[in-house]
């Protein structure tokens, strides 16, 4: 598991060893890190003082940072990094050794939004499966952070050719310590999952690379293993995955739903009688409990009708 993180806006990413074939589920961006970074100004940066913010600053446009003078107080905007947004994907994606992945599959539009960092890779050949729909919501996603990301190098330039200033220990420092925990993450360890986007090149030939799946169609990889993709409930293209090995038959639960607001609920009885269950993500389990008491006794009998065959 390299991401433990739970969360729509950053699915959980796994690399499995099946039947010797190495299957990378998911390979997501973490949208909710964006907010560290401030919008695109309207403005002159400093053209108004906040009178409940105690911070007297220094605006540097060329390293984005803003140079604190008292004691830290609150955040508000004038905390955010002024700045070409990076991006945080999973950790030290770029060390990754994506010879070695066989097989990829997509369990949402938000778990494919990293992928064409791994598909730029000249090294890379592993098959790519997603759902059709998935497909569709993840490209139009990837192409609007490409487009939202060319209006941010129109206001602040070219990218810079290696780490940003910002990112550099001098001025990391400087950072409030919220923005810096966002940054590191809660193990502090989460700095080597940040990178600069892909282009509109890379995305489209990511896409090329892309195998489209309907729901509970199968499909055969290297005549071993049988993959098919079946509905999570979650969201439209949404799936969870069974693979039929010569071993053993596993199934892959991503983030689902039993009470589903969408045209696919979650197809629970297709994941009977498989030797083995993984369950990536319980947080949008435990949402649906927290918000929604009145369908718990019904999605408690699902899972005993589910776990207890």
């Amino acid at each position: 598991m390299f991401e433990q993180r739970w969360g729509f806006h950053f699915p959980p990413c796994h690399m499995l060893n099946i039947s010797g074939f190495r299957v990378l589920f998911d390979c997501p961006l973490d949208l909710s890190a964006l907010t560290i970074f401030a919008p695109i100004p309207t403005r002159t940066i400093g053209d108004e003082e906040s009178s409940d913010f105690a911070v007297h600053e220094s605006v540097d446009i060329e390293t984005g940072v803003r140079k604190r003078q008292k004691i830290e107080k609150p955040l508000d905007a004038n905390c955010l990094i002024y700045a070409l947004p990076w991006y945080k994907t999973v950790n030290n994606l770029h060390l990754w050794n994506v010879s070695f992945i066989d097989v990829v599959l997509i369990s949402s539009p938000m778990g494919m939004l990293g992928l064409p960092y791994l598909t730029r890779n000249k090294d890379f050949s592993a098959k790519i499966y997603v759902t059709e729909a998935a497909a569709r919501l993840g490209q139009l996603m990837m192409e609007d952070l490409v487009s939202m990301h060319m209006e941010y190098r129109q206001f602040y330039g070219p990218e810079e050719s290696s780490v940003p200033q910002w990112m550099k220990s001098e001025e990391f420092e400087l950072l409030p310590s919220a923005l810096r925990k966002m940054v590191l993450g809660k193990d502090g360890a989460e700095l080597g999952g940040w990178m600069p986007l892909y282009s509109a090149a890379h995305l489209k030939d990511c896409m090329t690379k892309v195998q489209r799946l309907r729901y509970a169609e199968e499909t055969c990889y290297n005549g071993t293993l049988v993959i098919k993709a079946i509905s999570s409930g979650l969201e439209i293209g949404a799936c969870n995955w069974m693979i039929n090995s010569p071993k053993r038959n596993i199934a892959y639960v991503s983030g689902s739903i039993f009470d589903s607001g969408h045209a696919m609920d979650f197809d629970y009885h297709a994941l009977q009688g498989s030797d083995m269950i993984l369950y990536s993500d319980f947080s949008t389990l435990l949402a649906t409990e927290d918000n929604e008491q009145s369908t718990s006794s019904d999605d408690n009998n699902n899972w005993e009708e589910l776990t207890n065959p």
